[in-house]
């Protein structure tokens, strides 16, 4: 009863003193006070309503970042434009960046939300709040280990703020070490009491709701033994001293005592062979120190550990793919990837680690798909949808092109054949409207006829660049790169003698941007150096050095460069997939990566080793292709002769099976009828 009448009395102070002037005009006042009322969605709602009116408050923005819940929420949306606003206005203070991050964690964009509380950090590395938010983030993102790591950080440079005491105190207790969470949370609970203001009192009743529980953690862990017999008490001691070895593994872990921790985790293994927990936070250990595999290893068994239809399950086959790439081991992290979508399918890092090494193995098609699943949870993803765009230009057949440059009227329409220089074209002029050219030129030429044309789609209508609006956009955006070169200090008579990193021009003789040069304006030239000077060599990387030796190899064992369109044609022409051409019985190519962009060798010599009866055609195919003859290789019958009909033809790959595309061999004598990977 007492308790009950101290509440009432508290509830009727605060009442009576948002009723006065701070009440009218301090909007952070009235959200803590209604806060510590037990109303912490009103509080919320009254401090954006505050920030509508004064949206330059960092002090009551930082409060509204701090009561957004975790769960998707309107008000995050707003505070994500209100940060955003802020940061485009040139407000380099931390408290933007926090809200950002604190929005994009509640859209599950951890990696995002991890970018912008870094951000805050280097702004401003003594703050609170920005190892709040940043632990906060690496928990969401599955690293409860470094969110501890965080908060204890903001515990140490707040140590006397309860806040911070709390906020470790549930990371803790969500990582199932109810015996350290006890001690935050009690912690905290003494310095509210001797701090009298409405927040003190809000946070006082969540300490003691976290004590109460992770008392009953502690209490779990460690159970009271029975004293029936030794037997008895030897099976009862299991647990807890598994629980004790687990402890120890991650305070040794925290303190980065790397050899001490594994050894550890070596003996919490034998003591709990079955626990997710501890092999999930073991696998990032081993690959600390080295041990990749079974690193990796180890995240594939937690992830099993934690059972289908789980998020951690996803976040372990995540972690498993990223470890095997390291490795080189594409196939594998692929597997993961899906295995991990298959857990979670809405797990947006396995979608955008999925689709990235989809495009790293030309797998076009399949990358499109995911990046259009990606935009369906976040259709907001700027680069999802840009990369969507990009792969749908890239897998439009000749026909398709043609029709979009005749709708263009950027080619003679009487035109039936694309010319190399079309396909160039329309891919430059794809380019600058995905770069925003239309928004441009309209601000350019607002009242100029004949730039833009539109086209109905299924989306809705779409705003293209006709051939004359992509020249005016040239012309216009020429001129404005000649600004921005001017402002960056380089002298009139370089400009036109400027590359791109790969040591393309950006300028053509007639002083117009090339479409590189255009990238190179579009992509920020003035902000940042994307270009090269006369004087200055390309820069070569390592691994584009490494892969430029391995060509210069491969050449002299009788291989041969192919460019990516004719790589494409040829797995087009021969329906085979990619695995097929390059493993064994076929084994015609090798697929290399400098770095930038995918390199493919073929064997072309049919007299070197690598030459085999099941892909000595192969060559063939590239030589018509170059020759412009790809009309008989692509039809399916073959040519008929002396009154006999056209016969129907195997393609390279047929039915699961390599046939080299002949149509007289049969399946006894076909030396290429081993099973495709595919197909085993």
């Amino acid at each position: 009863m007492k308790a009950t009448f101290r509440r009432a009395l508290l509830a009727a102070a605060l009442l009576a003193a948002m009723s006065g002037p701070a009440a009218a005009g301090d909007p952070l006042t009235r959200a803590r006070e209604t806060a510590a009322l037990g109303d912490p969605a009103k509080a919320l709602s009254i401090a954006m309503d505050g920030l509508k009116a004064a949206p330059a408050d960092r002090e009551l923005f930082l409060y509204a970042v701090e009561m957004l819940p975790e769960a998707p929420t309107p008000h995050a949306g707003a505070l994500a434009a209100a940060a955003a606003a802020r940061v485009q206005k040139k407000d380099e203070h931390y408290a933007w960046y926090l809200g950002l991050c604190k929005a994009l964690r509640i859209s599950a964009k951890s990696q995002e939300a991890l970018s912008n509380c870094k951000k805050a950090l280097e702004l401003e590395p003594t703050a609170y709040p920005v190892y709040r938010e940043l632990g906060l983030t690496y928990a969401a993102a599955g690293n409860p280990r470094k969110a501890a790591e965080t908060l204890e950080q903001g515990v140490e440079i707040s140590s006397s703020d309860y806040k911070a005491h709390y906020n470790l105190g549930r990371v803790l207790e969500l990582r199932g070490d109810g015996a350290r969470a006890a001690q935050s949370y009690s912690r905290g609970l003494s310095l509210t009491i001797r701090a009298q203001t409405p927040d003190s009192q809000y946070y006082r009743a969540l300490l003691k709701a976290g004590l109460r529980r992770s008392g009953k953690l502690k209490a779990k862990a460690q159970p009271k033994l029975k004293a029936p017999g030794k037997t008895a008490a030897r099976k009862a001691a299991d647990p807890r001293q598994a629980a004790a070895c687990l402890a120890k593994f991650r305070e040794e872990f925290l303190k980065d005592n790397l050899g001490s921790a594994l050894e550890t985790s070596d003996a919490c293994v034998r003591l709990s062979p079955s626990d997710p927990e501890l092999a999930s936070e073991r696998a990032p250990l081993m690959v600390r120190v080295g041990k990749y595999e079974e690193g990796v290893r180890e995240y594939e068994r937690a992830a099993v550990l934690y059972g289908p239809n789980n998020s951690m399950s996803a976040f372990c086959r995540v972690k498993a793919a990223e470890t095997w790439l390291k490795l080189r081991e594409t196939t594998k992290a692929l597997a993961q990837y899906r295995l991990a979508l298959a857990a979670s399918p809405q797990d947006l890092n396995a979608l955008k680690g999925l689709a990235e090494l989809q495009e790293n193995r030309s797998d076009s098609a399949g990358a499109l798909t995911t990046y259009e699943a990606i935009l369906k949870l976040d259709p907001g993803n700027a680069r999802a949808g840009a990369r969507r765009d990009e792969l749908k230009t890239a897998l439009l057949s000749d026909d398709q092109i043609l029709a979009e440059l005749h709708l263009r009227q950027a080619i003679d329409e009487q035109k039936t054949a694309l010319l190399p220089e079309d396909s160039k074209l329309f891919k430059a002029i794809k380019a600058a409207e995905l770069g925003g050219a239309v928004d441009y030129l309209k601000a350019k030429v607002p009242t100029a006829r004949g730039m833009t044309v539109e086209k109905k789609t299924a989306a809705g209508t779409k705003i293209l660049l006709t051939g004359a609006g992509y020249k005016a956009y040239v012309f216009h955006a020429s001129k404005d790169a000649i600004k921005v070169f001017e402002t960056s200090g380089v002298g009139l008579r370089e400009i036109f003698q400027l590359r791109d990193l790969t040591g393309a021009p950006v300028f053509d003789p007639a002083g117009r941007l090339t479409p590189e040069g255009e990238t190179v304006w579009r992509t920020g030239a003035g902000t940042q150096k994307t270009w090269l000077l006369p004087h200055e060599p390309v820069q070569e990387s390592p691994k584009a050095r490494e892969t430029r030796q391995k060509i210069a190899a491969l050449q002299g064992r009788g291989y041969e460069e192919i460019s990516e369109p004719e790589y494409l044609w040829l797995l087009k022409v021969t329906r085979c997939l990619e695995m097929t051409l390059q493993n064994a019985p076929v084994s015609a190519i090798i697929q290399l990566d400098d770095g930038t962009r995918p390199r493919y060798m073929i064997c072309y010599d049919e007299k070197a080793d690598c030459s085999n009866l099941c892909n000595n055609k192969l060559p063939s195919y590239i030589a018509s292709y170059r020759a412009n003859n790809t009309t008989e290789i692509e039809s399916d019958y073959s040519t008929g002769f002396f009154g006999r009909g056209a016969v129907k033809k195997r393609r390279f790959c047929e039915n699961g099976e390599v046939w080299m595309g002949d149509i007289g061999i049969t399946k006894d004598k076909n030396p290429c009828a081993a099973p495709l990977p595919s197909a085993r």
